[in-house]
C-alpha cells in the first residue's frame, strides 16, 4: 500500500534539513573566510532554482511507487504528459520525447518494490539532473547504433575540458532528487533496513 502522505513529507523534511544545514555552512565559511557565496556546490542561492530543488526532492520522494495505481504515479505521469506534450509541440524534440515515453512504461512493466526501489536505482536516477545540461551544452552529438562511434562519443565527452563546470550546474538537483529517493527507501525500510514494512520484500542491492 503506497504511503503517500508520509513520503511526500519525507522527502520535503529531508531536503528542508539537508538545504539548512548546507547554507548555514556555506554562510559561515564565507563570512569567516571571505569567499564567494556561490562556493558551495551542494546548494543553489537562485531563488527558483530553491524551489526546483524542493520540488524535486518532493517528486523523487513519492517517485518509487510509480510502479503501482498510487496518487504518486498519477502525479508523475500528469507532469510527464505536460513534459512530453511541450516536447513534440513547442520545442519539437521528437527523438527526446520518444526517449521519455519509452522509459515511462518501464516501471508499469517491473512487480512491485522491483528496480524502482533499489539502492543503486537512487543514486543513478537523479544523475538526469546532471546529463540533461551536458547533452544540452556538448556540440558534437552524433546520434548512431555503431558501438565504435558510440565509443568515441563517450571517449569525447569524457575528455571534453567543461565537462566537469556543466555537469556541475546540475549537481544541486542531483542531491535533491537522491535526498527525496533515499527518504522514500528509508520510510519503506530499505535504505537501512530498520523499520518494519508491510508488502513484498525489495530489491536491497
Amino acid at each position: 500500500m503506497s504511503m503517500f502522505r508520509e513520503h511526500w513529507l519525507g522527502g520535503l523534511t529531508a531536503y528542508s534539513i539537508f538545504f539548512i544545514l548546507s547554507l548555514v555552512t556555506t554562510l559561515t565559511i564565507s563570512i569567516f573566510y571571505g569567499t564567494p557565496f556561490d562556493w558551495n556546490p551542494t546548494i543553489t542561492l537562485d531563488p527558483l532554482e530553491i524551489v526546483g530543488c524542493f520540488v524535486i526532492a518532493l517528486l523523487f520522494g513519492l517517485w518509487p511507487d510509480v510502479d503501482i495505481t498510487s496518487k504518486s504515479q498519477k502525479i508523475f505521469y500528469s507532469v510527464l504528459f505536460v513534459v512530453n506534450f511541450s516536447l513534440i509541440l513547442f520545442l519539437r524534440r521528437y527523438l527526446e520525447s520518444a526517449i521519455i515515453g519509452l522509459l515511462a512504461m518501464l516501471p508499469i512493466l517491473s512487480k512491485h518494490r522491483g528496480w524502482t526501489h533499489s539502492k543503486v536505482t537512487m543514486f543513478l536516477l537523479p544523475m538526469l539532473f546532471m546529463l540533461i545540461p551536458i547533452y544540452s551544452e556538448y556540440s558534437n552529438w552524433h546520434w548512431s547504433l555503431n558501438w565504435e562511434i558510440l565509443l568515441q562519443q563517450i571517449v569525447s565527452i569524457i575528455t571534453w575540458e567543461r565537462l566537469p563546470t556543466v555537469a556541475q550546474r546540475g549537481f544541486a538537483f542531483y542531491l535533491a532528487g537522491l535526498i527525496g529517493y533515499a527518504s522514500h527507501l528509508y520510510l519503506d525500510g530499505i535504505l537501512i533496513g530498520t523499520r518494519k514494512t508491510k508488502g513484498k520484500k525489495a530489491y536491497t542491492i
